[in-house]
């Protein structure tokens, strides 16, 4: 209820459609709570990335999170002279259409636990059924056994994660979740660079990655760039709210004076 599926979904695809080399892109979920509800949304979500991701990149779509895009109050029709433009963004709004009944129709089976836990489809129990004991859970949805979009491209990899849990250790701390996600990452991937971004927001600009990399990568500054902090933004708030309640002090007066930083968001890469 926190932290809603279908946000979490939306955030994932934010991620894996962004403009950025697919081979040097890794999205990890990091599911604390062992929930099977976050691993069927997982699997949902690969399937609809398959025709998300290339439709973002074909029509050069922004934001790249459905249910934001979807909800824009502006002409959609702007600058798009692609003759099957329409066509497709019909068919797209009714496949994520789709989509949220099947997200929303996991949730309220989640909302009635059976007695003796969760099955998987093989019939052996869910191995998160006793959240504070349970062995570390991996999945690799994308980026495996030739799983490719729609259109037959490569995807990024998207890997389902949740630590080790055993009675008697301290496990309510967020920096053990992000320890385990290094440690299988570096099997997995083992790239140079992390991003860090909430299961609650999503990337509102699919060429921020590049962006922060100029900051990582420039050949004179970049020895001493340790971090590149994204501002965060919010949607939906109250315009007339005395700091507009997007950390304008923080982000965009505070950062403003620090160089070599971006001057809002902090699902894993």
């Amino acid at each position: 209820m926190k932290e809603p599926p279908l946000i979490t979904a939306n955030t994932v695809l934010s991620i894996l459609a962004v403009d950025y080399p697919v081979d040097k892109v890794a999205c990890y979920v990091s599911d604390d709570g062992a929930a099977m509800l976050t691993f069927e949304a997982l699997s949902e979500t690969s399937e609809f990335a398959r025709k998300w991701v290339p439709f973002c990149k074909k029509f050069n779509i922004e934001p790249r999170a459905p249910e934001w895009y979807f909800s824009q109050k502006i002409d959609y029709l702007k600058n798009k002279v692609h003759p099957a433009f329409v066509r497709e963004r019909r068919a797209m709004k009714r496949e994520y259409e789709e989509f949220k009944v099947r997200i929303n129709g996991l949730v309220s089976t989640a909302q009635k636990v059976p007695e003796d836990g969760w099955t998987m489809q093989d019939g052996t129990p869910w191995p998160g059924n006793c959240v504070r004991d349970h062995p570390g859970m991996i999945q690799v949805f994308l980026g495996h056994s030739g799983v490719r979009d729609v259109e037959g491209n490569e995807l990024p990899h998207l890997v389902y994660v949740s630590r080790e849990k055993r009675p008697g250790f301290e496990h309510h701390k967020k920096a053990g979740a992000m320890n385990a996600l290094i440690r299988v990452s570096a099997v997995l991937s083992n790239a140079p660079y992390l991003l860090n971004v909430d299961c609650d927001h999503y990337i509102n600009n699919s060429k921020a990655l590049r962006e922060a990399m100029c900051f990582m990568m420039d050949p004179t500054s970049g020895k001493k760039v340790c971090y590149v902090q994204f501002p965060q933004r919010f949607d939906g708030i109250d315009r007339h709210d005395r700091y507009s309640n997007r950390n304008v002090v923080f982000f965009d007066v505070s950062l403003f004076h620090f160089p070599y930083q971006l001057s809002a968001s902090t699902i894993w890469f």
